[in-house]
């Protein structure tokens, strides 16, 4: 409302013609001026007396000047008023100095009006037409001070396509002026190589031709770009600094995690989206990775605590009771880390780096709710979490030092301070105010805040719009991000609120409006305006840079400018660049040549300036940073018996034979999982825990763990559910046929332990000589009672890739292990029945007509006994290995493999 009223005013609209005017120009009903401005004067009246805005004080301003008495010392004291950059005044401005004159002061004003840039509150041409009028009189100055004779000519291709208004006599005739080297017109093939082709440009001007930072410039139509750019110099090595209000704080990271902690401390319901995101957000400082494993270590404590509490009660697994009676019902990871959020004690039952840190942070959540129980302020809140982060000190180092990552620290710090300073405001503002209405204020907004001090003026190059240029000159200007449909933007402004049309009445003396067609023209000009202001404001160099790429191109105002010059980009000019390039010389002329000292000459002047800039300290330079050069940080055993069990898995023993780099990288935590893999586990969970085996319950028992799920996309939610019914209608199936046929259910999911000799150990020697062993370990789907009396071991398969035939799950590991396990009477339930083998059970069947398959193992002979138990010796050896054999051909670079170890067929990013 303010800011409305204030353009009438600054048009000089008197309050007895707002109805007029409404009247006159048929505004919607809705809009009702003279109450408007009733209501206006109410709200202004209730305000501090001494409150006013811009417009008011110029108006007032005004009104003193035309009536004080003459000879007032307060008004007539001053002689002689000189205004720069007259093109910018708004008609209250004009009316001001048209008073000052009134009283006899003399009024020199200087000012070009086809380079303003303040027509959107009101700093029209016609306002400079009419000074110019007032004063009398217009001398034109026609020196060139500023820039070569082409970039001059350049400039004048531009203002002759402005509209003129009322002073055209600045308006020469071209120069003809030879084009030179000092305008650079760049199109680039994506964003990323425009932010290398002017970070490049701009260190070549600063290290080369010695132009210091201060004295170059990059201009950008509006503050988004702005933002862009200013982050995306500084991580390449340009320190560069915007001059406008930045980024909006919620849009930067460590602000907007801050705030976050806020908001979680305050509410009793959480998700595990919010706190895994505060968890691997700035103050968690858990990565993806780091989280998942931290996960992992919660669900593993979780089934040592069950199993051991089934142990204690000496009930099966599938009948687990605590010590006090109840049910243990599992849970998962998911919900495990949220009831860790709320009880940090749980985080410290686990000796790992990702626990404490999240032991940490849950605290920190703790003392912030404490907090906001007793009342504390959104300051005290903020300063509350950032003291426990214990980032200051991390953040100050970084700071202290040189490159991106100082850049960014710097840049991290300075929202922060403009934070704290949001929040004393806030507070001072209102003592009672709620601290979540800070927070949420600060992350909805999409504004940046007003800066209240002035930027620094440190040695950087300054990023600016060109309403920022006003006044100002530099060596080098960028003017970049030149696109088609970002420069020029011809959107009609004030649509809104019709604003429009009172400009249009106050300053058209015929009554009429402009149509849409002069309106979007005079956009359109407004816009040649400021490219001509960014144009104008070098002094040495101008470089125009856009993208051309299949989304985007340049600009229609490339037209006006010179042809566009190929640009190749090299290696960055700056010390990292240097050893970059020096590095990928010396290794190209491969490490036979380097051994054998004939080097040639580029390769040998590339080794003699790596060793200077090792001697410099410079990272990188030395050949003990390079990566593969630096030895193992440990030699050790991946598994050690002399310290430990070595448990061997039955489900793992096929990948581990397949690929032992596959096997290692999900042994240590590299694999993440994913859908297929979490509903394997929701079937078998429902084969293990549904009463009974009627579809409806087991499809219940997997409805009531669904939500452990996560899916990118409600139909993928959708089309999975699907899936998982259509898996347990075949599953339902086999077991009614099963019970048709007469077979019995004798153990479900049991678990078991053999110990397995190692080769020069007997059973016994395995047993009692060491205080650790080699332990085959897992639990089992199911243990059936075929009607003949044998004993079958079932285990359940949902993938697509098992195998469906007798033939291929002749020497199944998985199964082996099952039977050995029968055979060495781990399995209490089976004990005095005659072995049947052991089958799959195969849910999704390559045949179309088959609602599963049964593949079975028949029971061991002593020649596959001791063949399968050789297997196991062999993978114990793997897995007690120092180093793991990748199967290039055969396994990791097969496409359909689905291997982790696919990860290093991956070439290098930096390979050319």
């Amino acid at each position: 409302m303010r800011t409305f009223l204030a353009e009438c005013t600054t048009l000089g609209i008197e309050p007895r013609r707002l109805r007029e005017l409404g009247e006159r120009h048929e505004l919607p009903a809705w809009v009702s001026l003279s109450s408007f401005f009733g209501e206006y004067l109410q709200v202004r009246g209730a305000m501090r007396g001494a409150h006013r805005d811009a417009a008011g004080l110029v108006r007032e301003a005004v009104g003193l000047l035309r009536t004080a008495p003459a000879g007032s010392p307060a008004v007539d004291r001053v002689r002689v008023v000189m205004v720069d950059d007259a093109q910018e005044l708004t008609l209250g401005g004009v009316e001001l100095l048209e008073a000052v004159r009134a009283r006899g002061a003399a009024v020199l004003a200087f000012g070009d009006p086809d380079v303003g840039s303040g027509s959107f509150r009101g700093a029209t041409p016609e306002n400079f037409a009419r000074f110019a009028a007032s004063l009398g009189g217009v001398h034109v100055l026609t020196a060139g001070h500023r820039g070569s004779a082409w970039q001059r000519e350049l400039v004048g291709r531009v203002t002759q396509r402005i509209g003129a208004v009322g002073v055209v006599a600045h308006r020469g005739a071209a120069s003809g002026a030879e084009a030179d080297d000092s305008v650079q017109v760049l199109t680039l093939r994506s964003a990323a190589e425009e932010y290398d082709a002017i970070a490049r440009v701009l260190r070549e001007r600063h290290v080369h031709d010695g132009v210091p930072w201060s004295g170059c410039a990059v201009i950008a139509h509006d503050t988004r770009q702005v933002a862009a750019l200013e982050a995306e110099l500084s991580a390449r090595e340009v320190p560069a600094r915007s001059s406008g209000p930045g980024r909006a704080l919620g849009a930067v990271r460590p602000v907007a995690d801050l705030l976050r902690l806020i908001e979680l401390a305050s509410r009793d319901e959480w998700t595990f989206e919010e706190v895994s995101a505060a968890l691997v957000g700035t103050y968690g400082r858990l990565d993806v990775i780091e989280l998942r494993r931290l996960r992992s270590a919660l669900r593993h404590a979780e089934l040592r605590r069950i199993f051991e509490s089934a142990a204690d009660a000496s009930d099966t697994p599938a009948a687990r009771e605590s010590d006090e009676g109840e049910g243990v019902a599992e849970r998962s990871g998911r919900d495990l880390v949220l009831s860790a959020m709320r009880r940090p004690l749980e985080f410290d039952l686990l000796d790992t780096r990702e626990a404490r840190r999240a032991a940490s942070l849950a605290r920190t959540l703790e003392v912030l709710r404490e907090d906001l129980d007793r009342g504390a302020t959104a300051h005290e809140l903020l300063w509350t979490a950032w003291d426990r982060s214990g980032l200051e000190r991390t953040w100050g180092e970084l700071a202290r030092g040189n490159g991106p990552l100082a850049e960014q620290a710097h840049r991290d710090l300075d929202a922060l301070v403009a934070l704290f300073q949001a929040a004393k405001r806030f507070v001072e503002r209102s003592l009672d105010a709620d601290p979540r209405v800070f927070a949420r204020s600060i992350l909805d907004s999409g504004v940046a805040e007003d800066r209240l001090e002035a930027p620094t003026r440190d040695d950087s190059v300054r990023v600016m719009t060109p309403a920022g240029a006003l006044g100002l000159e530099f060596d080098t200007v960028v003017v970049a991000g030149v696109q088609d449909g970002v420069w020029p933007n011809t959107r009609l402004r004030g649509s809104l609120l019709d604003t429009w049309r009172l400009a249009d009445a106050a300053t058209r003396a015929d009554g009429e409006t402009l149509g849409a067609f002069d309106r979007r023209r005079g956009a359109m000009h407004d816009e040649l305006r400021l490219l001509a202001r960014a144009l104008s404001r070098a002094t040495a160099r101008v470089i125009v840079t856009a993208v051309d790429d299949d989304d985007t191109g340049p600009s229609v105002f490339f037209e006006l400018l010179p042809d566009p010059e190929p640009f190749e980009l090299d290696h960055p000019v700056s010390l990292r660049g240097l050893v970059a390039r020096h590095r990928r010389t010396l290794t190209a002329a491969g490490p036979r040549a380097a051994a054998a000292g004939s080097l040639a000459a580029p390769a040998a002047r590339a080794a003699e300036q790596l060793a200077l800039l090792a001697d410099a300290g410079v990272p990188g330079a030395s050949p003990r940073e390079w990566y593969g050069v630096a030895g193992p940080t440990s030699t050790g055993p991946l598994r050690d018996l002399s310290k430990e069990d070595v448990r061997v898995s039955p489900s793992r023993l096929h990948a581990l034979e397949e690929c032992e780099l596959n096997w290692v990288i999900a042994d240590l935590g590299g694999d993440p999982g994913g859908t297929t893999a979490g509903l394997g586990t929701i079937i078998h969970a429902a084969l293990e825990h549904a009463a009974g085996h009627d579809e409806a319950a087991l499809w219940a028992e997997v409805e009531s763990r669904w939500g452990e799920l996560t899916f990118e996309a409600a139909w993928r939610d959708r089309a999975e559910q699907t899936r998982a019914r259509d898996l347990v209608r075949r599953l339902h199936l086999y077991l009614r046929r099963f019970d048709d046929a007469g077979g019995t259910l004798i153990g479900a999911e049991p678990h078991f332990e053999v110990v397995i000799p190692l080769a020069d150990e007997t059973p016994t020697a395995a047993t009692e000589a060491s205080e650790h062993r080699v332990i085959l370990s897992g639990y089992i789907d199911r243990v059936e009672l075929t009607p003949e009396g044998t004993v079958v071991i079932m285990d359940l398969k949902t993938g697509k890739r098992e195998p469906q035939t007798d033939a291929k799950v002749l020497d199944n590991p998985q199964l082996g292990a099952y039977q050995l396990a029968f055979e060495s009477g781990a399995i209490a339930e089976a004990n005095g029945h005659a072995p049947g083998g052991a089958k799959l059970l195969v849910l999704r069947p390559t045949a179309t007509r088959s609602d599963y398959v049964t593949p079975w193992q028949p029971p061991f002979d002593d020649e596959r006994r001791d063949a399968f138990v050789g297997r196991i010796r062999t993978a114990v050896a793997v897995m007690r290995g120092e180093s793991f054999t990748a199967p290039f051909e055969e396994h990791c670079r097969d496409e359909h493999s689905y291997g982790l170890c696919r990860i290093h067929t991956v070439g290098a990013v930096s390979a050319s």
